[in-house]
């Protein structure tokens, strides 16, 4: 994916004041409600276990040996799972792709979901409202 070096606009996700954040950064402070965010994109390739929550106002992609085990995992771009993902909700506000070595479990909110064949999800429940997280107007970053 071709990283974009310029601003961007982000969405707390304590408060979901908006505003923006240069193209390189990867955490800050929220000027709505004064709480730091991630916002850089995560790359988990290895045990992330007993997190209440995991969330980013990037993306999150789970390499196959990777593991995340949470309550509540948001991600306001989009989730790639190549590895495992346990949690009591997944919200995003992009595609989630399951991937044939994936294993899922957990309810989910996505715009769109992808699932390879092979792929292993455990009985969840799956939404697919059309912007989950209010991101419609903030732009979508495509998967290449």
């Amino acid at each position: 994916m071709a990283k974009n070096k310029g601003p961007r606009l982000v969405q707390c996700y304590h408060c979901r004041h908006r505003f923006e954040v240069g193209g390189r950064a990867q955490s800050t402070s929220c000027p709505g409600c004064n709480k730091p965010l991630i916002v850089e994109d995560l790359v988990i390739d290895k045990l992330k276990a007993g997190l209440i929550e995991l969330r980013t106002c990037g993306s999150i992609t789970v390499k196959k040996k990777g593991r995340i085990m949470a309550d509540r995992i948001e991600a306001h771009g989009w989730i790639v799972c190549y590895g495992i993902i346990e949690a009591k909700k997944v919200v995003s506000g992009q595609t989630v792709v399951l991937a044939k070595s994936a294993t899922y479990r957990g309810d989910l909110e996505a715009p769109a979901v992808e699932m390879a064949l092979g792929a292993k999800v455990k009985p969840s429940q799956f939404a697919v409202p059309s912007d989950p997280l209010g991101l419609g107007d903030l732009g979508e970053e495509k998967l290449e």
